[in-house]
């Protein structure tokens, strides 16, 4: 792997599975496009995206000043996850039932064309307690690049496990205009052989994943492709659990 065209942090291993819930409009764009969508990362839902920006620097007189991180500003993203088929992920991502979950794994981002300055790292998770602790962690790991407050969120968002794909437009002068401006760029790839899996909402009608398939074929993403068995009731019989009544003298 090219570490100058991408950087993996040192806690994510290159054959880890990596999955990210999606709706189908993001499903379509992708496959239609054949590129990877990202994000820039002061345009994210959470307020508290790149945390630095939300603390004062105090000038000599005691004034306190908010400066915005050019860093930040101009790096675009995108979130996976290491869960798979997650209750909770499902009902953030899929309100509709009609989302999507697909799966890779961390060495086909280097598949993606024209990085340049781009880093996928694992996302620390702090609390009022341990920021300053969180934060020097990510500044004396080299893995993470210049990553730095970008992959810091707080505890309350741990249950998403979350992986970042982050890339600093900073490196494209020439090719991208108004790199502060921009909201979204997209990556190419080949999404037959990035995608390794592509799964349905657990909830979603048959029609649907029928239909979906059917489009996902034509696409010649020949990869597994199926609703997910989150919900079906097969547990027991799985593992061979059944209940017995007895009389009771």
């Amino acid at each position: 792997m090219n570490k100058h065209i991408l950087t993996i942090s040192n806690n994510i291993k290159e054959d880890d599975c990596l999955f990210r819930y999606i709706s189908l409009a993001q499903f379509i764009s992708m496959i239609e496009n054949r590129k990877l969508f990202l994000r820039k990362v002061k345009l994210w839902d959470d307020p508290w995206e790149a945390p630095d920006d939300q603390l004062p620097l105090i000038s000599d007189d005691g004034t306190e000043i908010y400066s915005e991180s050019l860093l930040a500003a101009s790096t675009v993203g995108q979130c996976w996850t290491y869960e798979k088929d997650s209750d909770a992920m499902w009902r953030i991502y899929s309100g509709d039932r009609q989302g999507i979950m697909i799966e890779t794994i961390a060495k086909n981002f280097a598949s993606i064309d024209n990085l340049r300055k781009a880093v996928l790292s694992k996302v620390i998770y702090y609390n009022t307690g341990n920021y300053i602790d969180c934060r020097r962690e990510v500044e004396n790991n080299p893995s993470y690049s210049f990553a730095g407050d970008m992959v810091l969120k707080r505890e309350t968002f741990k249950h998403e496990n979350e992986v970042r794909l982050l890339v600093c437009l900073q490196a494209y002068p020439k090719e991208i205009d108004h790199i502060w401006d921009i909201p979204i760029v997209g990556f190419g790839i080949e999404p037959e052989i990035f995608i390794k899996s592509i799964t349905f909402d657990p909830r979603a009608d048959d029609w649907y994943v029928e239909t979906m398939k059917k489009y996902c074929f034509s696409k010649n993403l020949n990869c597994p492709i199926e609703k997910s068995t989150l919900y079906k009731k097969d547990f027991f019989a799985s593992a061979n659990i059944v209940r017995k009544y007895e009389l009771v003298k």
